[in-house]
């Protein structure tokens, strides 16, 4: 489902399944496929000085660009000058049938999602079985940036090699179906709009759709406005944002951002209570709000013509305002302006050059935090404790990285440090500091972790070493290290102690484990582990890691232990290292 950004055909207001909108019916590939479209003389988005937030002239001279490599020359300079980082070992790499030479591992991986269907059950049309035999790479380049320019073109594939390694956005035709090429002026405009957007909003997605969709077409369900449709939030760029001067391009696509900031950002700010209340939105039926515009209008100006189309246009407008014209935005609505500088841009204003080189707010939030370590008294701590407890049980005997058991305690901990600090700073605001959906926080609270994880270690320990005495009368010296560890995996039948079932990194939380026992594979490894000796995680290496697979793989010896060697101080050495992130 998509947002559109669109100009106007006698004003018309063109609103279609936006992506917030779950109750909309999305059309299906059959019926929204390409169908072709040919542009009519449209008049050019700069002259449509009331329907956007901004005119060219404010991309032009917008503050505080990041300056970018946008040229090819200038990328190469990037990458030359770039060290290839800790622990680089060179070799080989090989990508559909091309052989790269002692290339940095991330451009590797760049390439790599450059060159392959972004969606694994996707095949585009197209994709040849070997690019090496397409477009015979080897022997006369080795690396990724010259690949890309012999795949994609001298002055573009050094820029989607750039875009997809700095900002995980994807502009290949070979990833997604209905893509096409962008030549060399389109996108040098993808990049300078990256210039305006904070780098500490990025990435915004994973292997991010950016593309420049087919020449000459459009999507069925937008053939009957489809000269208006310039680009949507997928993000797809059509014929007519072509057919914009550059500086409205790079409009065009930071206004298509501003949707997936709201997306990506804490709670869908376009959808939140907040935001629908300030511009006095209601939602007349599931994903219907134009009705209510007319009201909207009344004491709720907005920046822009098409920022009154729905709500999601709204803010999408009214950060490219933020962003682009700042003064418009605080003479329509200074709430709208708050909140977007508080939840949006972390405190930062672009209204000068010295502005938005302040620190930012989640900066000094997390320096009072280091330096007060929170300021929690026992109980908070024992109520944090006990609402992780769980958490750090599965780091060890289930299925979860030991950063859930971090996440959690930095979730736990910002609710009640935000409640504490509500007086102390005047911008501190909970949206702003942690998601209820995501159950993440922006703060760390790295000393409350460790002193957390320091009580546990004991109390997991002595768990473990209890549930299996109950079972110490099956083990016998005569047994096999797989036999002996099998006993071990039999903890799948405990419960972990002192849960609490209620607290608020479980409740509704979408990336956490619900599990209440562990997990077999995991109690026998744990147990493989300790009979074999293991390498404490600070003295590990590539070759470390490599003999201990090959040693604790092979668990079918029928050598006969007679000395185990797991004894509480060595459980407890290994879960202390283990949870050590």
């Amino acid at each position: 489902m998509k947002y559109l950004i669109s100009f106007p055909a006698a004003l018309i207001f063109i609103l279609t399944s936006c992506t917030h909108l779950s109750t909309k019916v999305q059309p299906q590939a059959s019926e929204d496929h390409p169908v072709p479209f040919e542009t009519k003389g449209r008049t050019p988005a700069a002259d449509e000085l009331d329907w956007w937030a901004a005119k060219a002239q404010h991309v032009q001279q917008a503050k505080c660009r990041i300056k970018l490599p946008a040229t090819t020359a200038e990328i190469e300079k990037y990458y030359r000058e770039m060290p290839n980082g800790p622990g680089f070992e060179g070799g080989i790499s090989e990508i559909s049938g091309i052989r790269l030479v002692d290339e940095k591992p991330r451009l590797v991986l760049a390439l790599s999602k450059l060159l392959s269907p972004a969606r694994e059950s996707t095949e585009v049309e197209g994709t040849p079985k070997s690019f090496q035999e397409k477009f015979n790479v080897n022997p006369s380049c080795t690396k990724a940036l010259c690949t890309a320019q012999k795949i994609f073109g001298r002055d573009v594939g050094p820029q989607m090699l750039f875009l997809m390694d700095k900002f995980d956005v994807n502009t290949s035709p070979y990833s997604f179906i209905n893509a096409d090429a962008f030549n060399g002026l389109e996108i040098i405009d993808v990049i300078r709009a990256f210039e305006l957007v904070n780098p500490d909003q990025m990435p915004f997605g994973f292997n991010k759709q950016l593309i420049r969709f087919k020449r000459g077409f459009t999507r069925a369900s937008y053939k009957d406005n489809a000269g208006t449709v310039i680009a949507n939030a997928s993000i797809e760029l059509f014929d007519s944002w072509s057919e914009q001067n550059s500086l409205m391009r790079q409009y065009t696509l930071f206004h298509e951002i501003a949707h997936n900031q709201s997306d990506n950002q804490f709670s869908d700010y376009d959808r939140s209570a907040s935001w629908l209340a300030l511009g006095n939105w209601k939602e007349t039926k599931p994903g219907e709000f134009a009705k209510e515009k007319q009201k909207a209008m009344q004491g709720h100006p907005f920046v822009s013509k098409y920022g009154e189309t729905n709500p999601f246009e709204d803010f999408a407008e009214s950060v490219t305002s933020y962003r682009l014209n700042p003064d418009l935005l605080k003479s329509k609505s200074m709430d709208k302006y708050n909140l977007i500088r508080l939840y949006v841009f972390d405190g930062l204003e672009f209204t000068s050059e010295a502005s938005c080189h302040k620190t930012p707010l989640n900066v000094q939030y997390q320096k009072q935090v280091n330096q007060d370590g929170g300021a929690f008294t026992n109980a908070d701590k024992e109520a944090i404790q006990n609402a992780c407890r769980q958490s750090f049980y599965q780091t060890v005997l289930g299925n979860i990285p030991v950063s859930f058991f971090g996440s959690c305690v930095d979730y736990e901990a910002a609710q009640r440090w935000q409640k504490q600090n509500a007086s102390r700073f005047a911008d501190l605001t909970s949206q702003a500091l942690f998601d209820p959906k995501l159950r993440i926080s922006v703060l760390k609270f790295k000393a409350l972790t460790n002193e957390l994880r320091k009580n546990l270690a004991p109390e997991l320990t002595d768990w473990i070493l209890e549930s299996m005495n109950v079972n110490s009368y099956r083990m016998t010296s005569q047994m096999s290290n797989q036999e002996y560890c099998d006993i071990w995996a039999e903890l799948k039948n405990r419960v972990y102690p002192n849960i609490h079932r209620e607290n608020q990194w479980y409740r509704n939380g979408i990336f956490v484990s619900r599990d209440y026992s562990p997990h077999e594979g995991a109690a026998r490894g744990l147990c493989l582990d300790l009979v074999k000796g293991f390498t404490p995680t600070s003295k590990s290496s590539v070759s470390t890691i490599k003999n201990w697979l090959k040693t604790t793989a092979a668990v079918n010896t029928d050598s006969q232990i007679t000395e185990r060697g797991i004894t509480r101080e060595n459980l407890l050495k290994y879960i202390l290292d283990r949870t050590n992130n």
